[in-house]
């Protein structure tokens, strides 16, 4: 699909997601061939500018009689010339082109984090979730995932399903998703649908796919008993497990309008009875001895959440595109399965 061609047709989530592919392919598009036009004028003047040299060199090296010079060395020689000036005439503009389009591939990543934050948002408000919720639990992935000291790439997919867990939600009816009292049992079967409509609206973005493990296995028990699969121990994907923990975490410790925030170790108590159940113990246990230190991280303002997010998860991005973070950046806290097309 063209960055011109219509928008297909669809759910409003669905148009989204189509709507997020073309910003990324047209603004990918104008990079490269803003490239191109540039890098063809440098070797053509570099070119240019190895001919000029070599004219010279060869001008002077017949006001001196160096025509009495072996062929073959001359000719050598103003080969050498010739690639010298070419070197040094092309290496400048490429360092400079190569910042340039680190800096303009930076700037699409931002973009991309501001994309998943406001469909993540807009799930949080079709869902009636606490203020901040997704940036909260997105934070806790990302801080666990470094604690954990994963690849950039296992971070990266993590925090991406994080921010989209609950984006199937979107195709809830209204009268299921804000029903203010209990579900009847035909009324949670279609809620526990959001799963499947979560994952079908992520594939039709490449940019969305990576959430897949998160967005298919985060409502998943590891004692087997979890939907929508029911997978048990370890066939639950890594970042599904994981994130489990921070998701409960912070519905425990966020006010509702149907309960108060609960301190952090009534919180972890009450997980702690999920252990080997509901929760990995591993990760658990883990994550128990790691819940305080992050919770001190999470601000309560929604602004410095954003950023907070966007400085500390940038560097990953950057890592995974280029192998190294781009000068002035940040380095990330660690520079370093399975169902729903984990790794």
């Amino acid at each position: 699909m063209s960055a011109n061609d219509p928008l297909p047709g669809g759910s409003p989530s669905t148009v989204v997601a189509h709507w997020l592919d073309r910003q990324l392919v047209h603004r990918l598009a104008d990079v490269r061939l803003h490239h191109r036009r540039h890098m063809l004028t440098t070797t053509v003047g570099a070119a240019a500018l190895a001919g000029i040299g070599a004219f010279a060199l060869a001008s002077l090296a017949g006001s001196i009689g160096a025509w009495q010079m072996p062929s073959a060395v001359y000719t050598a020689l103003l080969a050498v010339v010739a690639s010298l000036v070419t070197a040094a005439a092309l290496y400048p503009a490429l360092r400079q082109r190569q910042r340039w389009l680190m800096r303009a591939v930076s700037t699409i990543t931002r973009d991309n984090i501001d994309f998943l934050s406001v469909l993540g948002k807009l799930t949080e408000l079709r869902s009636g979730e606490t203020a901040g919720h997704n940036l909260r639990v997105t934070l806790y992935a990302l801080m666990f995932t470094e604690a954990l000291q994963l690849p950039a790439e296992d971070i990266v997919r993590t925090v991406k399903g994080a921010m989209l867990h609950d984006v199937g939600k979107l195709a809830i009816p209204d009268g299921i998703l804000g029903k203010p009292g209990p579900l009847t049992a035909d009324e949670r079967r279609e809620m526990n649908k959001h799963v499947g409509y979560g994952l079908e609206i992520i594939s039709q973005s490449l940019i969305l796919q990576e959430a897949a493990p998160v967005v298919g296995g985060h409502h998943e028990r590891y004692d087997g008993q979890g939907y929508p699969i029911g997978l048990r121990g370890e066939a639950i994907p890594r970042e599904a497990r994981l994130f489990a923990l921070v998701d409960v975490f912070d519905a425990l410790t966020s006010q509702r309008s149907y309960k108060a925030a609960q301190d952090i170790e009534e919180a972890l108590s009450i997980m702690a009875a999920g252990r080997g159940s509901q929760f990995d113990p591993a990760l658990l246990d883990r994550f128990s001895e790691l819940a305080p230190t992050f919770a001190s991280q999470i601000s309560d303002n929604e602004a410095m959440l954003a950023r907070q997010l966007l400085e500390r998860l940038l560097p990953y991005l950057e890592l995974i595109l280029f192998g190294r973070t781009i000068k002035g950046a940040a380095e990330p806290a660690q520079p370093h399965q399975e169902a729903f097309h984990a790794s």
